[in-house]
């Protein structure tokens, strides 16, 4: 079935993100139109968004956290919430449907009868047990009050679409979401079609984004490359995305990188991906590197056991530790074979599943007319 009029909602920034995902809906779905949320007053004023920010700032003793608080507030939720259900009834027509991009908000303040899903990729509850800075209010009223918001939000979604399992997990269990409303499908990278191209083994370099250091583990990262440098002389560090102060043999630190064509070849010119994150909810770079066919070894935390099939299409840590994550980085820059067989594997993954066709086939499917979903709308 063809939907006949889906409209898509959330941050403007979530449809850049997704731009093939949308387009892949878009060959499923007649008619599919976007409507991003309006900033707010205080948004639109860069001085007073500098101002209230540096208020919080002095509250909280750091800038990480205001951002967390000025973004994630139960005053935020609610207002963006209500001024996006005022633009849905103002479009001039009304939409058969709604797909909305994560949580911050809901499309409906008050009870609508046009249905919406969502599609997660975390929740605030995992935030508060796996990282401490995503999940800063400002007192435990405030926190009650954005989980409050939040778990109506997911009461109300006739679906939710999750990118893991271990969102799945939490919905059910930290937000007593019933298992039937909810469909894991997975997310993907930064393409529309999967590499179909060469890749060579041997230059012993291995790849880490670095863009948000401590959280994805470069302390781990660092310290298992000097152990891997022991062993393997050869071996080469890239570091992207951050800059650091680090001056040591066979580490190299490019920084941020904006070109898409560079950060391929970096992809075709890598052994490995290294992404031991100690909180990731599911990682694009991941599998971006697996689409080049670049096996990587990750944590075992979030959604990464989802996208990684461990000792198959690369290696899942299941301790956080530099040694292990030493131990396999070397196992596998010696032994070419296994890192070929890896890299057909994950580029098959990726072919097979972790790709936004797949992807926009399986949310039409969830919410087709047969779906116990949409049987009420009829």
């Amino acid at each position: 079935m063809k939907f006949q009029n889906i409209l898509v909602t959330g941050e403007e920034l979530f449809f850049e993100r997704h731009k093939f995902l949308l387009t892949a809906m878009s060959q499923h779905i007649e008619k599919l139109q976007l409507l991003p949320r309006r900033l707010e007053w205080y948004e639109s004023n860069p001085r007073l968004r500098q101002l209230i920010k540096a208020m919080y700032t002095i509250r909280t003793g750091s800038l990480n956290k205001a951002n967390s608080v000025f973004q994630k507030n139960k005053q935020a939720f609610t207002i963006k919430s209500q001024h996006l259900e005022e633009d849905i009834k103002n479009l001039g027509y009304t939409p058969d449907f709604i797909f909305h991009f994560f949580c911050t908000f809901r499309p409906f303040w008050n009870p609508s009868d046009i249905p919406y899903s969502m599609y997660l990729d975390y929740t605030m509850a995992l935030a508060e047990q796996n990282w401490a800075p995503w999940s800063w209010f400002l007192n435990d009223k405030e926190r009650q009050g954005w989980r409050e918001c939040e778990k109506e939000s997911y009461e109300r979604a006739y679906h939710i679409f999750t990118m893991g399992n271990v969102v799945k997990n939490s919905l059910i269990k930290d937000y007593g979401i019933t298992p039937e409303k909810i469909t894991v499908i997975g997310s993907s990278g930064d393409f529309i079609e999967t590499y179909t191209g060469d890749k060579q083994f041997g230059s012993q370099q291995i790849l880490f984004n670095g863009s948000d250091f401590e959280r994805k583990g470069g302390d781990l990262v660092i310290d298992a490359f000097r152990q891997v440098r022991k062993k393997i002389k050869n071996a080469k560090l890239i570091l992207i995305g951050t800059s650091l102060s680090i001056n040591e043999d066979g580490i190299e630190n490019l920084g941020f990188i904006s070109s898409r064509s560079e950060i391929h070849k970096l992809f075709l010119n890598s052994d490995l991906v290294v992404a031991p994150a100690y909180c990731d909810p599911f990682p694009t770079f991941v599998m971006e590197a697996m689409n080049y066919g670049t096996p990587c070894i990750v944590s075992a935390n979030d959604g990464m056991p989802d996208i990684v099939d461990n000792q198959v299409n690369g290696i899942v840590i299941q301790q956080q530790s530099a040694d292990e994550l030493a131990n396999s980085i070397i196992s596998l820059l010696n032994d070419p074979m296994r890192l070929k067989c890896m890299s057909q594997e994950a580029r098959l993954k990726v072919k097979t599943k972790l790709n936004w066709n797949n992807i926009a086939v399986e949310i039409t499917k969830a919410l087709s007319s047969e779906s116990p979903v949409l049987m009420t709308l009829k």
